[in-house]
């Protein structure tokens, strides 16, 4: 392998890792608010989108609290596995729900690669069999633009936003992206199961904040369908995100983690209307070894 095809495939995982804002600008999070005590159990379903079926974890308090059900969608690939330890600690006072889109997962996939208009649709269409009226939102790298663009979409539906990372990508960027994920969907699967002991190594390098049980089963998430693990990608690409998020009204918090979408997120500074971006220290685990953290930031935003 040459060492371009390396760094492009590092820049691929680097992307995807570090995916599975309250401050002035520069200041990094400070948490006011502690999550109740007792992570609630973590449960399935499935309910129908326009692609099939949505499969969905949900975690809720034994007892309605009042407070909107809270919609988190995850970085592509990958699936709502990667808020096995965040989803539990909201689900102590609301509904926690983490979505699989359509083709990551076990949600069906679309017969043909899917934009980020078909994503956020296919998600209203989870909300509506849900009979959720109103909501707020997480969307989480790739997902920050399924997130706008359901708030775009049903703008009555989303109450609050929560971004983890902005797509504010310049056409360089772009350029960039393309190249760095250009060959991670493999021709066949003879040729996926050629590529797992490599990419299994430089998962591991890329996750170290991951013990390896966690890794493995956040890895084979990534890879369940590895001739289409690149659609999310390229939708997120596609989707004119500087743009939708200058036309959100609702309150927006962008979380913005020191991980390679750090400079990218921190140009939301200058245009989001109505939120703030919030650096944070961590350089990846941000739903993972940091979600106590998070989900006080979470609820805090949320509740305020």
């Amino acid at each position: 392998m040459t060492a371009s095809t390396l760094n492009r495939r590092q820049m691929a995982l680097g992307i995807t890792a570090a995916g599975l804002a309250l401050s002035t600008d520069g200041l990094t999070a400070s948490v006011r608010a502690a999550p109740p005590p007792g992570p609630q159990a973590m449960l399935n379903g499935y309910q129908p989108c326009r692609f099939g079926q949505v499969h969905y974890r949900f975690a809720q308090p034994q007892k309605a609290s009042g407070k909107l059900p809270f919609l988190c969608l995850h970085a592509s690939p990958g699936s709502s596995r990667g808020y096995m330890d965040f989803l539990p600690m909201m689900g102590t006072d609301r509904l926690a729900i983490a979505a699989d889109t359509p083709g990551y997962g076990l949600s069906d996939r679309p017969p043909a690669p899917s934009t980020i208009g078909d994503f956020a649709a296919a998600m209203g269409d989870l909300v509506d069999a849900m009979g959720l009226k109103r909501i707020d939102l997480l969307g989480n790298h790739t997902s920050s633009a399924t997130a706008l663009e359901l708030a775009r979409q049903r703008p009555r539906l989303v109450r609050k936003i929560i971004l983890n990372s902005a797509l504010m990508f310049t056409p360089e960027d772009l350029v960039k992206m393309k190249a760095g994920v250009a060959n991670v969907a493999a021709s066949d699967l003879e040729a996926a199961a050629a590529r797992i002991p490599e990419n299994w190594k430089a998962f591991r390098k890329f996750r170290p904040d991951m013990n390896e049980e966690r890794a493995w089963l956040l890895f084979w998430e990534m890879n369940r369908d590895p001739m289409h693990l690149d659609w999310g990608y390229a939708a997120s690409f596609d989707y004119d995100f500087a743009k939708t998020l200058v036309q959100i009204t609702q309150p927006i918090l962008i979380l913005n983690p020191n991980d390679v979408l750090f400079a990218i997120t921190s140009r939301a500074r200058a245009v989001v209307p109505n939120g703030r971006v919030l650096d944070l220290p961590w350089t990846g685990g941000t739903f993972g070894v940091h979600a106590a953290e998070v989900a006080a930031l979470a609820r805090d935003f949320l509740d305020g």
